[in-house]
């Protein structure tokens, strides 16, 4: 049996196939910036190969929600952008309908392993790769900090006894470009007097105050716990502290075929409850005037 995952990268998107010993049987990467054009081509690649589950591209996550009942609602949610518009997680995802044994993978905020205090106002507390980079390290350790410093994007999740109990996604950090958490003061004159797009919180990042938090973060709660701190990702010799790996593949990518493995009866299957999930990335927010947002979502 064989198992596929997939990580969206802002650079490539990473396709690993693992068997149901968790052995990596193939491993190869795309450019992102094909995948509007490639999606089709790529998802008849995998049918190809006969996978028996496939754990595609999920971004802020819907918890193992089949792939071919999505519609234009789930695209929404799980890429909080115009569904209708091109984009290369959209476009696959409109593509991967044709994948029957396929599906999406919970973020950190849907875990039912983080306290729903630590959710609220929240929605990027790590998306669906960064849940995957975080179960290939299970499978290695018990309780760790995990930083992934991507080539935009930042983010810790903490895992504890096997559970992800804490995250802080790449929205919150400031990155190498993008923003990261933004004043309550600035959003409001941002929103008063011009527009806040993706396009002003993916960018003008301040990296450096960014590792200083990250740093602030994994160091308390791995005294908190007594716990190591890895570090990976592009940009991980960026940061001088933690432990670092050197593989041949992006740890999401194969701990997303490892999901699909654990999913299907594989191997990784005892790591299964780690990643018991409900709700959605926008469940949490409780602002003045959200109600009227969700009420526009639902229609």
């Amino acid at each position: 049996m064989k198992f596929i995952g997939i990580d969206p990268g802002s650079n490539t998107f990473a396709i690993a196939e693992v068997s149901e010993l968790g052995i990596l049987l193939s491993y190869r990467e795309v450019p992102t910036s094909l995948i509007p054009h490639y999606a089709i081509s790529l998802v008849r690649e995998i049918v190809r190969t006969r996978p028996l589950l496939v754990a595609v591209p999920s971004g802020h996550g819907l918890p193992f929600y089949k792939v071919n009942k999505i519609t234009e609602r789930e695209i929404f949610l799980l890429s909080l952008a115009d569904p209708s518009k091109e984009g290369p997680l959209r476009n696959f995802l409109r593509n991967s309908i044709w994948l029957n044994n396929a599906f999406v993978l919970p973020s950190v905020i849907e875990l039912d392993s983080v306290p729903t205090y630590r959710k609220i106002n929240i929605i990027d507390m790590g998306t669906a790769d960064k849940v995957a980079s975080a179960f290939f390290y299970r499978t290695l350790y018990d309780s760790f900090v995990l930083v992934e410093v991507g080539s935009n994007f930042s983010a810790v999740i903490i895992v504890v006894d096997g559970q992800i109990i804490d995250g802080f996604g790449g929205t919150i950090i400031p990155g190498p470009t993008s923003a990261g958490f933004i004043d309550g003061e600035v959003a409001y004159l941002l929103h008063k007097y011009a527009k806040i797009t993706k396009d002003v919180i993916y960018s003008n990042g301040n990296w450096e105050r960014g590792k200083e938090l990250i740093r602030m973060i994994a160091e308390w709660y791995s005294t908190k716990f007594d716990i190591p701190i890895i570090v990976s990702g592009k940009r991980k010799y960026e940061l001088d502290f933690g432990k670092k790996f050197e593989f041949k593949f992006k740890e999401a990518a194969v701990g997303s075929a490892y999901i699909a493995n654990a999913v299907g009866g594989g191997i990784y299957r005892k790591y299964l409850d780690m990643l018991k999930s409900s709700n959605t990335a926008i469940s949490y927010v409780r602002l003045k005037g959200w109600e009227e947002i969700i009420s526009l979502i639902k229609t």
